[in-house]
């Protein structure tokens, strides 16, 4: 499949709200108990401001038809002055997604090293983000593409 990486656009969002709730459904069927049907990380005003903000980055992936098949939202996390930390910069992939039809085509792996690469351009010494456990395809991807666990974060259901 050929594809393209690019900087998102105002106009995207349209095309990235589908992939959203896809993302949403994938992670509802996860925890139904957690997650609300048809939801979407990201309102479209949210996605406006990130765009005008310059800790943020949005990705997309267009198929040779133009349309938006797979996106990352990014940002710059400052630690500064915290109690425990020293100050750094890390770049947080907060949310990715790559449409069901088109995994396993190099979008995924095309998508996590442009943000590798924005992540050094920032001077950031670290990339992290968050990935529940039950999404074990998932896991095993970010593993592959480098990652190691750095904080489990465990639950108690009550």
């Amino acid at each position: 499949m050929n594809f393209t990486i690019r900087p998102a656009r105002a106009s995207d969002f349209p095309a990235i709200r589908p992939l959203q709730v896809e993302i949403a459904d994938h992670h509802r069927k996860g925890r139904p108990e957690l997650f609300k049907p048809n939801a979407a990380t990201c309102s479209e005003e949210e996605f406006h401001a990130r765009l005008q903000n310059p800790d943020h980055t949005i990705l997309v992936a267009e198929d040779e038809a133009g349309l938006v098949v797979a996106y990352a939202f990014c940002w710059v996390n400052h630690i500064r002055n915290h109690p425990t930390y020293v100050d750094f910069d890390q770049f947080y992939i907060d949310d990715i997604c790559v449409h069901a039809p088109c995994k396993r085509s190099g979008i995924g792996k095309a998508l996590f090293a442009q943000c590798k690469e924005i992540a050094r351009e920032k001077n950031c010494r670290s990339m992290e983000l968050g990935v529940w456990a039950f999404n074990t395809e998932a896991v095993s991807f970010y593993k592959a593409m480098g990652m190691r666990e750095r904080v489990l974060r465990m639950e108690l259901r009550l």
